[in-house]
This record gives C-alpha cells, sequence and structure tokens, in this order.
C-alpha cells in the first residue's frame, strides 16, 4: 500500500514537472491571445474578460480612442473568447497574469455564475482550465445544486426515492465528467499532439496562427463578417424578448456562494496584479443577470448596460446580429459607451488616471 501511495505522489510530481515545459494546449483564440500577451502583455493599461458579449462587442480602437478623448489615455486588448464563463474566465486571467502586464491598471469582467455543465465537454478547449481550484468550486458548487433540488422535492411533497436518485445520479455524472477532464490534464493526457502544434507553429506550417486576435491585432473580432442583420425568424423573436424587457426590466441575480466565492477569488486575483476590476453587465435582453452580493455592490465599479430604456441605441434592431450579440455597428456604439461610463466612473470613485 505505501509503495503505491509512493508511486502516485511521485507520478503527480513527476507530471506536474513536466507540465511547465509543455507548450499551451491548442485551444483555438485562446491560445493566440496568450502568446500575444506573452510577447507584449506590458504594453496595455486595460483588459477585457468576457464571452462572445465581450470577444464580437469591444472594440479596444474605439474604446481608446474614446477613453482618450474624455480624459483617460489608455491601450486596451479584447481577452474575450466565446462561450466563455465562470470558472474558466478565472483561470484564463490567472494565465494572462502570468505573462507581462506591468502597465496594467484595469481589468473588464463580465458578470457571469459559476457554470457546472458538460457543453463542448469533447474538446480540448473543455480540459485544459480544469485544474484542481476550478475542479474544487465544481464540486462545491454540484453539492449546493443537490442540497437546493432536494428541498424542492421537499417543498412540492414529491421527494420519492426515485426523484431523489435521478438528482444524485445527475450529480455525480457531472462531477465525473468534470474529474475526468482534470485527470487528463493532470497526467497532461494528448500532450504530446502539442508538441507537434508547437512545431508546426514554429515552422511557419500553421496558416491560422494569430487568427484569434482579429483584423486589428487587438483581439476584437466580428460577430458576422457575411451578415450584420437578424433573420426574420430571429427578429421576432427578438421583438418579443425586448417587448418583455420594456415591460419588465432586468432583475439582479445574486445567484448562489460558490458564484459569488469564485468571483470574490476573481476580484482578489486583479486586486494582487495591482490592477482595479471593472464588473460589466453588457447589452443582453436576459430576464436576470448575475451581480455581485448586495453588499459588495456598492464598493465595486460596475457598468450596468442591460437597460433597454436608458441603452436603447445599443438594442435597436439595425444594431443587432441576433437575439443575444449587436452587430459591429453596436459594437462601435457599445465600445464607445463603455468608455464614457468607464471614464465617469473612474473620475467619480477615483483610481489611476
Amino acid at each position: 500500500m505505501f509503495i503505491a501511495v509512493l508511486f502516485l505522489a511521485a507520478f503527480a510530481l513527476a507530471c506536474s514537472g513536466l507540465r511547465r515545459y509543455l507548450p499551451f494546449p491548442e485551444v483555438p483564440v485562446v491560445r493566440d491571445k496568450l502568446a500575444h500577451l506573452a510577447r507584449q502583455g506590458g504594453d496595455y493599461d486595460v483588459l477585457f474578460i468576457g464571452s462572445s458579449r465581450v470577444q464580437f462587442q469591444v472594440m479596444p480602437s474605439i474604446f481608446d480612442r474614446v477613453a482618450g478623448e474624455t480624459g483617460v489615455r489608455v491601450k486596451s486588448f479584447n481577452a474575450g473568447v466565446a462561450g466563455m464563463g465562470s470558472p474558466e474566465d478565472a483561470y484564463l486571467l490567472e494565465q494572462i497574469l502570468k505573462r507581462p502586464h506591468g502597465r496594467l491598471r484595469w481589468v473588464f469582467v463580465e458578470l457571469s455564475r459559476l457554470g457546472t455543465g458538460l457543453d463542448r465537454e469533447a474538446t480540448v478547449r473543455f480540459t485544459y482550465w480544469h485544474d484542481t481550484a476550478r475542479l474544487r468550486l465544481i464540486a462545491r458548487r454540484l453539492w449546493g445544486q443537490v442540497s437546493e433540488s432536494q428541498a424542492r422535492l421537499e417543498q412540492s411533497h414529491s421527494a420519492t426515492l426515485g426523484a431523489r436518485y435521478t438528482i444524485w445520479s445527475e450529480m455525480t455524472g457531472k462531477f465525473a465528467g468534470h474529474a475526468r477532464h482534470w485527470l487528463t490534464r493532470a497526467i497532461n493526457l494528448g500532450d504530446g499532439t502539442q508538441l507537434l502544434d508547437a512545431w508546426f507553429r514554429a515552422s511557419g506550417r500553421r496558416h491560422d496562427a494569430g487568427r484569434g486576435l482579429g483584423d486589428n491585432g487587438d483581439g476584437w473580432v466580428t460577430a458576422g463578417r457575411d451578415h450584420q442583420q437578424m433573420t426574420a425568424e430571429a427578429q421576432a423573436k427578438y421583438a418579443q424578448i425586448h417587448t418583455e424587457r420594456l415591460a419588465k426590466p432586468a432583475g439582479k441575480e445574486r445567484g448562489d456562494e460558490v458564484s459569488q466565492a469564485a468571483l470574490e477569488e476573481m476580484l482578489a486575483t486583479i486586486t494582487r496584479a495591482g490592477a482595479v476590476p471593472v464588473l460589466v453587465v453588457p447589452p443582453t435582453v436576459f430576464d436576470m443577470n448575475f451581480f455581485p452580493a448586495e453588499k459588495r455592490e456598492q464598493d465595486l465599479m460596475i457598468l450596468d448596460f442591460s437597460d433597454v430604456r436608458q441603452n436603447a441605441e445599443l438594442f435597436a434592431p439595425e444594431h443587432r446580429i441576433d437575439v443575444d450579440h449587436v452587430n459591429t455597428a453596436g459594437a462601435e456604439l457599445f465600445s464607445a459607451a463603455l468608455a464614457r461610463r468607464f471614464v465617469d466612473l473612474v473620475k467619480q470613485k477615483g483610481g489611476p488616471q
């Protein structure tokens, strides 16, 4: 038994040491942005972190120009990645901060609850962020979901053995999926292909390198090159949801304690790096948006663009590419509005200028 434990400990130590010498996994967009920041991360004052609502909607060229015109001169980079939320966003931020970032003063973070789903499970993208810290958060959240589901059963007087089994089966299945990706990452399974990819890049045989940086090289990518307007079907759906938001504006969802803990850890990471976190709610039509705990909200810099009346231009149908995203014209408007609101908040609350 002792020999087996010793072997496993030595194996884990060897895998951990080996990872330091392996290239970063070949994750589309993520790899390009990290490689760019490894070279030029010290050039930026501002970073944007978030999903497609950041990657496609925040244009650093517009943001920098408008912020400079209104009193705060900055150079920014869009580190957003489509489909990214918590806890992947925190892992990516930690990787970014391992690169040069001597000028970094502000980090904009799109607010999102911690996710436990297994979407995109069959991808390298799903594996690369599954370290021990992220697995621990997911385990805590899954345990909380079990407790919440059982409480709902009790309230509805339907807590049968079969119903309880279904809850536990679903949650253990999710945890097993995440644990599998944690193990894959821990033992560097499949990382031999990363060495081959690195060789192809170094030899110039990879022609897609840098594509994730966009045409301007600042991380922004348009949401749709070939189409900039909603389809008729999307317009009908959007009109209905837009009407609902006019009648009932989006509310604030505080989420669960694990999502709040994950957010606090991310804020602490930014603060330790010597930067100021700026939390963002993009122009979405969701009925509820995740926010920090009420007692923390007043202490933080938060830019909320979810009010369809106050931000009418961003919600105009001609500025949307689909229900969830603005088009390029909308991205220009959003980036300018984001810069103006940011400068106002900096002047109001104080901070580096």
